[in-house]
C-alpha cells in the first residue's frame, strides 16, 4: 500500500512540477519559466512589427504608384487633341513613305527596263548601218563587174592544181564577199526578228534565196533550206564563171541575186527607224507622263501634300 501511495504522490508531485505550481518547483526553475515567457511575448511582438512594416511598405508603393500613374495623365484636353493629331500625322507619314518606296521601285524597274530597250536599240542601230552598208557595196560590185570568161582563165598543172587569172580570182573574191555581207544581214534581221512584224517581214525577204536555191547550186553556191545561208564553192564558181557567163550573170548581177539586195536593202533603208522604234515613237507622250509620275522629286512632293492634307484633316 505505502509502495502504491508513493506512486501516486510523485505522479502529482511530476504533474505540478510540469505545472510550475509545485514545492518542488525551484527558484531558477521560476526565473526560467519568467524569462521563456518574456521571450515568447517578444517574439510574438516582433512578428506584429514585422508584419505591420510590410503592410505599410506595400501601402508605400501603391500610393507611389498610383501617384505615379495620375502624374501621367495630368493632360489637358487641348494635349489630348495635339497629341491625336501628331498621332495621325505620324501613321500618314509612315504610309506615305510606304507608297513612295513602292513607287519608287516601279520608277527603277521602269528605268532598268529603259536602258535595256535602248542599248539594245542602239546596238541594233550600230550593226544594222554597218552591215547594210557593207552589203549595198558588194552588191553594187557584183552588179557592176565583168562578167566575160573563157577557159583560158583557168590553168591546170599536171598534177590537177588550178591556177586563175588574176581577173577571175577578183570576180571569185567579189562573189565570195557579196555572200558573206548578204549573210551577215540574213543573221542581223534574223537575230532581231521578233522585235516587231516589220523586221519579221523584212527577215523573210532576205531569206527567198530558197526559192532559187537550185540556180545558185549550178554556180557553186549552196543553199541552206532552213536559214536562207549560202556558201560558195570556189572551184565550182570559177568553172560556171567561165563556161557561162551570161548565165552567171543572170543569176547573180542585177536582175539576179545583187538586184535582190539592193530591193531589200531599199525595203530595210526606208522603213530603219521604224524597224526597231524607239520608246518616245512607241508611247509618245505617255512617255512624259509616267515620267512625271515616277520623279522622285515629285513623288517626294506627293506624300508631303498627302501628310499635310491628312494633317489637316484631322485638325478640322
Amino acid at each position: 500500500m505505502s509502495t502504491i501511495s508513493a506512486m501516486t504522490r510523485d505522479t502529482y508531485t511530476m504533474y505540478k512540477m510540469a505545472q510550475g505550481g509545485t514545492q518542488g518547483t525551484t527558484a531558477a526553475q521560476k526565473a526560467a519559466s519568467e524569462a521563456e515567457e518574456s521571450t515568447g511575448k517578444a517574439s510574438a511582438q516582433s512578428k506584429s512589427y514585422s508584419t505591420a512594416a510590410a503592410n505599410v511598405s506595400q501601402l508605400s508603393n501603391l500610393v507611389g504608384s498610383f501617384d505615379s500613374a495620375y502624374a501621367s495623365k495630368k493632360t489637358t484636353a487641348a494635349q489630348d487633341s495635339i497629341s491625336s493629331l501628331w498621332s495621325g500625322y505620324t501613321n500618314s507619314y509612315s504610309s506615305g513613305i510606304a507608297n513612295l518606296s513602292a513607287l519608287s521601285g516601279v520608277s527603277s524597274s521602269a528605268a532598268g527596263l529603259v536602258n535595256s530597250y535602248n542599248e539594245a536599240k542602239s546596238a541594233f542601230d550600230t550593226q544594222f548601218k554597218a552591215y547594210m552598208g557593207d552589203l549595198q557595196k558588194s552588191a553594187q560590185t557584183v552588179k557592176n563587174m565583168s562578167y566575160e570568161f573563157s577557159a583560158d582563165d583557168i590553168t591546170e598543172a599536171e598534177d590537177g592544181t588550178k591556177t586563175y587569172s588574176d581577173s577571175l580570182k577578183t570576180a571569185i573574191k567579189n562573189v565570195k564577199q557579196f555572200v558573206s555581207d548578204y549573210n551577215d544581214a540574213l543573221d542581223l534581221t534574223s537575230d532581231y526578228s521578233s522585235v516587231g512584224k516589220r523586221m519579221e517581214s523584212l527577215h523573210k525577204s532576205f531569206a527567198d534565196t530558197t526559192y532559187r536555191a537550185d540556180t545558185y547550186n549550178q554556180l557553186g553556191i549552196t543553199v541552206d533550206s532552213k536559214t536562207g545561208k549560202m556558201s560558195v564553192d570556189e572551184d565550182k564558181l570559177a568553172t560556171a564563171l567561165t563556161e557561162n557567163g551570161d548565165r552567171a550573170k543572170n543569176a547573180l548581177g542585177a536582175n539576179g541575186l545583187a538586184g535582190k539586195a539592193e530591193q531589200h536593202l531599199a525595203q530595210a533603208n526606208n522603213q530603219s527607224d521604224k524597224l526597231f522604234p524607239s520608246l518616245q515613237s512607241m508611247f509618245g507622250n505617255s512617255i512624259k507622263t509616267a515620267s512625271a509620275y515616277t520623279n522622285p522629286q515629285v513623288l517626294n512632293a506627293t506624300v508631303q501634300y498627302g501628310m499635310i492634307g491628312n494633317l489637316f484633316s484631322t485638325m478640322f
